[in-house]
């Protein structure tokens, strides 16, 4: 194998992938499918990562030209790892570098990538013409499409960004990414009942539930084409643990909550198509999300916002009773067909 040269993820050769921050000396890799893009010819690539995870071993996925072919686990502190081996060097690919699991409670900071060594010479790839930003829970960040169904321990090896349905969406469309999501939480609650576990608390921030991660985020990063928020699903849960006669005002406030994210989001995002698709796991929630995006229309005349509904997996499940992998390709197709034809018709 030929010697493989250092290159640092900042050194501007790279395309910075999810959210980051802006005044950074390390590239830190703070939400699922963050990280970094670059085109090359090569043998071989090996990275240099920092995890600070303790019980939850955090994981990093390998993507060429849009498709998923590694994946291994972080351990804790910072070592050097094989990525890819055995490639053609007279072949040019785009190879991206990504955070492959969600951002969980045992971190002290984000997933760090120091270095990326190759034997290839690194070009910056172009710019994709479309991003989409997707705001979500367990589904967003792919819980549940890896391993066997009888999995229902709650582990990061069971969740994967790469086979989720945002990952498949950009796929299709030629497309970046910006993800903004965790298990368990929801547009009013979580689904244990926590008002403060709402995606609209935090969006605001970095990322607010990792250390280092609660300073307001820059948003003169580039702006998303269409944001797809795909919320709903715990709520439904934290409602449904109320009792009957408290039902129908916890509904309206999840309705009130959903308005307030989807303002807040076009406040920061005022060019994107705002999709509320909802439906992949569960339909119960469908009433009052819809009234959301309708209040919000009426109250801000914005009509560049929809409910988009998703085919429910409707028992079609992995692991920890999640929806499958064809279960997010059904969503997938449905995502990417509206956002092709909004984006086309704003051409018009």
């Amino acid at each position: 194998m030929k010697e493989l040269k250092r290159y640092d993820p900042l050194c501007g050769l790279f395309a910075l992938v999810g959210r980051h921050d802006k005044g950074q000396k390390e590239c830190g890799l703070w939400w699922s499918g963050s990280g970094v893009r670059m085109r090359t010819a090569c043998t071989a690539v090996e990275v240099e990562a920092e995890s600070s995870a303790r019980d939850h071993a955090q994981w990093l996925g390998v993507m060429i030209d849009g498709e998923a072919v590694a994946r291994f686990p972080l351990r804790e502190g910072r070592h050097r790892y094989l990525a890819l081996s055995g490639m053609e060097d007279t072949v040019p690919h785009e190879i991206a570098i990504l955070r492959d699991t969600q951002p969980s409670y045992d971190e002290d900071g984000p997933v760090y990538l120091h270095a990326v060594y190759t034997d290839g010479d690194v070009q910056k790839p172009e710019q994709k013409k479309l991003l989409v930003e997707f705001l979500g829970d367990s589904l967003t960040v792919g819980e549940g499409t890896l391993g066997p169904r009888s999995a229902q321990e709650w582990r990061m090896m069971w969740i994967s960004h790469m086979p989720a349905f945002p990952t498949l969406v950009c796929s299709l469309l030629n497309a970046d990414k910006r993800v903004v999501a965790l298990g368990g939480w929801g547009a009013y609650k979580s689904w244990d009942g926590h008002h403060e576990s709402r995606i609209g608390a935090i969006y605001e921030k970095l990322c607010a539930v990792t250390p280092g991660g609660e300073k307001d985020y820059d948003f003169d990063e580039r702006g998303a084409d269409a944001v797809v928020i795909n919320l709903g699903t715990n709520d439904g849960s934290a409602i449904g643990k109320e009792a009957p006669e408290n039902r129908e005002a916890e509904a309206r406030r999840l309705t009130q909550d959903a308005v307030e994210l989807l303002k807040t989001v076009r406040r920061h995002q005022p060019n994107a198509f705002l999709f509320w698709a909802y439906g992949l796991c569960g339909v119960d929630m469908t009433p009052f999300l819809k009234a959301a995006v309708e209040q919000y229309r009426a109250e801000t005349g914005d009509q560049r916002a929809a409910y988009l509904p998703l085919p429910d997996a409707n028992g079609d499940v992995g692991s920890r009773l999640h929806p499958s992998r064809d279960a997010h390709r059904r969503a997938a197709a449905v995502i990417a067909e509206a956002i092709r034809r909004a984006v086309e018709e704003d051409r018009v």
